[in-house]
């Protein structure tokens, strides 16, 4: 069934890419509110681009309610971001940190987080989440139909629990059990991970 993107509503248009393009991660970004308070919010636009540098892309989408989202705002004002990477058993506290607060509530306090204050950017990541990155602003491309942003972001310091980690100093996901989205306010582990030979 060939579907043509421009037939459809914004909305349509959504469903139909999250929906399709499963598994994605979500990147819980932290950020410092004007008032030095804390914000942190689930994108699951997100991904890595690069190694050399280590960057990070989020698709930021508009705010039905407001200028622009919270996250871009203050990602706009300070050119700092933290991601963290939420685990399988963190799926209700990542549904209820997307709740669309009014600007400068802090969704750590709201939703039982611990909030780690970077080494080289003083935004905050989640400390219970094992994996996070302390970035800076590279790029940020407003994406002119649609109101979206694209946010390119390097990574300067990696945060990596001990236990999560394997003996090349790389993510283990069979401890770590990373948490995946799917459409439709769905969910998903990623189960057992196997390699395949080259």
């Amino acid at each position: 069934m060939p579907i043509v993107p421009d037939t459809l509503t914004p909305e349509r248009r959504y469903f139909l890419m999250v929906s399709c393009i499963i598994p994605r991660p979500i990147a819980w970004v932290g950020t410092v509110n004007e008032d030095g308070s804390h914000n942190l919010a689930p994108y699951s636009f997100f991904n890595g681009v690069s190694a050399t540098p280590p960057l990070v892309m989020l698709g930021i989408g508009p705010s039905p309610d407001k200028k622009e989202k919270d996250s871009l705002r203050n990602i706009k004002r300070t050119g700092e971001l933290t991601v963290s990477i939420p685990r399988f058993e963190q799926a209700e506290q990542v549904e209820a940190t997307a709740e669309d607060l009014p600007y400068g509530e802090d969704e750590f306090v709201r939703c039982g987080l611990t909030p780690a204050i970077g080494e080289v950017v003083p935004a905050p990541y989640v400390a219970e989440a094992g994996v996070a990155f302390e970035c800076t602003v590279e790029r940020i491309w407003p994406i002119p139909r649609g109101g979206s942003t694209l946010v390119l972001a390097e990574v300067r310091l990696f945060h990596l629990a001990d236990e999560y980690a394997d003996a090349r100093q790389c993510l283990n996901p069979d401890a770590f059990e990373p948490l995946a989205r799917l459409g439709g306010g769905r969910y998903a582990s990623v189960g057992k991970a196997f390699k395949v030979g080259r």
